[in-house]
């Protein structure tokens, strides 16, 4: 019976060796061959372009918004016209009679500083012959110097008013907002009568190429390279998709997603990398953007 009991402890603990050992193998393979993990979230390649006015301190309310959510536009295209765009073309097109009248103003001073430069020439070659003469021509010679200097005024004063149309022309274009680039339309926040808050009046962006925006944490950066594969997943992904490493951040920060499991460690110090995901994933994740997704890079 002893025996037995012996052999029987001698077998428990041979196993306990073994496992002990193999627990530690385990423990010794290295990280590299794991890969980097790290949460990111997904984000067009243009990111998302918040697009507001650009009114001044006043603020603006849209009048009229011309595309709705999901619309595919072109860059160039205008998105929304808002309320004091009537106003501002009226001052342009004041601002435009202006300088036309001054334009006016000076063809006719043109018109008699030559008339006077002739009568100036005339009367010089005969001031000679009387004193009246001589009072003729000075007084065509001061007509001709003031004709040069209305025609000078006249100048500078359409230089001016040209100056001030190009400043109203240019208020009249801030009430247009603009599409800067080609894409899709992905949220309004401020509609016919309402007036933008600090929200923008929408958000757009380019959904032909998206990325996944990983926060790697500062000890695993020395680790990334550019041009390295990862593998993208989330739950309710229909696959894990593909992802290669594009960009490396410069600045280390606080990471800004946060694990769901409540002892993980919220004041993390990352730098953010940005991937490029297989063109396959743009027609199923497009509807995902900003969505927090699981990063693993491949050594």
């Amino acid at each position: 019976m002893f025996l037995k009991t012996s052999y029987f402890i001698f077998a428990i603990a041979a196993i306990s060796i073994s496992c002990s050992s193999a627990l530690a193998e385990t423990e010794r393979v290295p990280d590299t061959q794991q890969g980097i993990g790290a949460l990111g979230r997904i984000e067009p390649r243009s990111r998302v372009l918040k697009l507001s006015h650009n009114a001044g301190p006043e603020g603006a309310r849209v009048e009229q918004l011309l595309f709705q959510e999901a619309d595919q536009i072109r860059a160039g295209q205008t998105l929304a016209i808002l309320s004091d765009q009537k106003k501002k073309k009226a001052e342009v097109e004041t601002a435009r009679a202006r300088v036309k009248v001054l334009q006016a103003q000076r063809e006719s001073e043109h018109a008699a500083r030559v008339f006077n430069k002739q009568e100036h020439v005339r009367y010089q070659s005969l001031k000679h012959d009387s004193a009246t003469s001589v009072s003729l021509a000075e007084a065509k010679r001061l007509a001709f110097e003031q004709s040069e200097i209305n025609v000078k005024r006249l100048s500078a004063e359409i230089a001016l008013a040209q100056s001030e149309l190009k400043v109203k022309e240019v208020e009249l274009s801030n009430m247009y907002i603009m599409a800067p680039i080609d894409g899709t339309i992905l949220k309004i926040y401020a509609r016919p009568g309402e007036r933008i808050g600090d929200k923008s009046v929408l958000e757009m962006a380019d959904l032909t190429e998206l990325d996944v925006v990983a926060e790697v944490y500062e000890a695993d950066l020395l680790r990334v390279k550019i041009g390295q594969s990862a593998h993208i997943h989330a739950v309710g992904f229909k696959r894990v998709y593909n992802a290669q490493v594009r960009e490396l951040g410069f600045l280390v920060r606080k990471n800004d997603i946060n694990d769901t499991d409540p002892l993980a460690d919220r004041d993390n110090r990352i730098i953010e990398v940005r991937l490029t995901l297989e063109s396959e994933a743009v027609t199923e994740l497009q509807h995902q953007i900003f969505r927090q997704v699981k990063v693993r890079i491949i050594p």
